[in-house]
């Protein structure tokens, strides 16, 4: 009796993670856009503090020139 239980319970919980694949719950979409745009936020600011960076290593690097 256990194991069809069991097994029953695993075709279940198989059936909800398609399920919730396919239609995810509205806070678990809303977690991952909050997410992908706050990894944007931080890569946009890598790149301008490394376009930062390099220009003042090239401004640095005509002055030593002069």
């Amino acid at each position: 009796m256990g194991v069809l239980i069991m097994g029953t319970l695993y075709i279940r919980a198989r059936l909800v993670n398609a399920y919730r694949r396919i239609f995810p719950h509205p806070a678990v979409v809303a977690m991952r856009e909050r997410r992908r745009v706050a990894n944007k936020a931080v890569v946009s600011t890598k790149r301008r503090d490394h376009a930062a960076i390099m220009a003042k290593a090239a401004q640095l690097r005509g002055e030593a020139r002069d």
